[in-house]
């Protein structure tokens, strides 16, 4: 059993690395994502506000002028922050947190397995107290007080 729980605790490690691994990945291309689009709206900014602004300016008031640029720049940093946003682990996530759950559980059944294990061998060690307590308070040779000794060493080898 040891070596079966060994197993399931690296595969849980290995799989919550691979997500972390995932999570990172998608951060970084988001955060590449997120410097594309603030470099597109600085130069957006610079270059075509110049341009267009002149442009405008001769049709329009200054006023408006600014108005329209405004409503443009908006609507492209909105392209480019929507791009980052759309950027997702994909389906090998989903694999990975599978697994992930998986060992979880196999881990939690062990762990209660052991609890079970302790709870039964407390209960042994407390029925042999009862037993030589029994052996001192007189009742020596009563073969009602030594079956449960004899018990318990036989379920005790029997688990071995």
């Amino acid at each position: 059993m040891h070596e079966d729980f060994n197993a399931k605790m690296k595969l849980l490690i290995k799989s919550e690395k691979a997500l972390l691994s995932l999570e990172m990945r998608k951060k970084s291309r988001q955060t590449i994502w997120v410097a594309l689009a603030l470099l597109a709206v600085l130069i957006t900014l610079i270059m075509v506000n110049i341009t267009a602004y002149l442009y405008l300016s001769t049709a329009q008031s200054n006023l408006e002028s600014a108005a329209i640029l405004t409503g443009l720049n908006l609507g492209v940093a909105i392209l480019f922050f929507v791009m980052a946003a759309r950027q997702d682990r994909g389906a090998e996530a989903a694999s990975i947190e599978d697994i992930r759950d998986f060992a979880w559980k196999q881990v939690s059944t062990d762990i209660d397995e052991v609890k079970q294990n302790v709870t039964e061998f407390k209960n042994s060690v407390v029925k042999v107290k009862k037993t030589v307590d029994s052996f001192t308070t007189g009742d020596a040779f009563g073969i009602k007080k030594v079956l449960p000794i004899i018990t318990t060493l036989i379920d005790l080898n029997k688990r071995k």
